[in-house]
């Protein structure tokens, strides 16, 4: 059996791994209005999904007042916690998964989820046994700062020449350099392959089955 590329595999979740853009997309619109503030362009959200949901919000409506903020946010856990069980795997996401596995090759994910909505979401795809180390922003800085790549490297020892992440928006793409390690970019999720091409990643992918024969090639 060939080595992989890469010991560890870093992977984002919403947009990467789980068609759960539109969920989160409705939230933040079901969340302004709940709250009677003027909802923000789909197209202007989509470029700020990647964030952890405090500073997706902060960017979002910059002039609210904390109280405000605080509505549409309670707003948003209401409505995307109803729906979440909506969202759905992308194709080859899980034999992928298994592909890299069998591979031994290290798996982890670094999210701007929740870890109450990450752990939902392992559970409810069945992926927990896959992934050796997981960090959201309940325990980390908000990408694109780098300390979810290194909490994660240091918990699984792997030197960051050995690492690599994949995942669907900038912020991805930018932790990944702001950690020293090398990024794969996929086009079927929040933004469009000129923006993620803008950031250099090693590759950029259409499909995640691309992304694992190129790990694996």
């Amino acid at each position: 059996m060939k080595s992989p590329r890469f010991d560890l595999v870093i992977l984002d979740w919403d947009g990467t791994v789980a068609d759960s853009t539109g969920i989160i997309v409705d939230a933040v619109i079901s969340a302004a209005e709940g709250a009677g503030v003027i909802a923000p362009p789909r197209a202007l959200i989509l470029k700020t999904l990647g964030l952890g949901l405090n500073q997706l919000l902060l960017k979002l409506f910059p002039h609210l007042s904390s109280e405000l903020l605080e509505k549409v946010a309670e707003g948003y856990r209401s409505h995307y916690h109803a729906n979440e069980g909506n969202s759905y795997l992308f194709d080859g996401v899980k034999e992928g998964i298994e592909r890299l596995y069998q591979h031994k090759c290290k798996l982890a994910v670094a999210t701007g989820k929740s870890r109450k909505g990450l752990k939902f979401a392992l559970q409810d795809t069945e992926l927990n046994r896959y992934f050796l180390s997981t960090k959201t922003v309940d325990e980390c800085f908000s990408k694109p700062h780098p300390h979810m790549v290194e909490a994660i490297l240091e918990e699984t020892q792997i030197p960051a020449n050995r690492a690599v992440i994949v995942g669907d928006t900038h912020y991805d793409l930018e932790m990944g350099k702001n950690a020293h390690i090398q990024t794969i970019a996929v086009t079927y999720g929040a933004q469009p392959k000129e923006v993620l091409l803008s950031y250099e990643p090693l590759a950029c992918f259409d499909s995640f089955n691309e992304v694992v024969d190129f790990l694996l090639s």
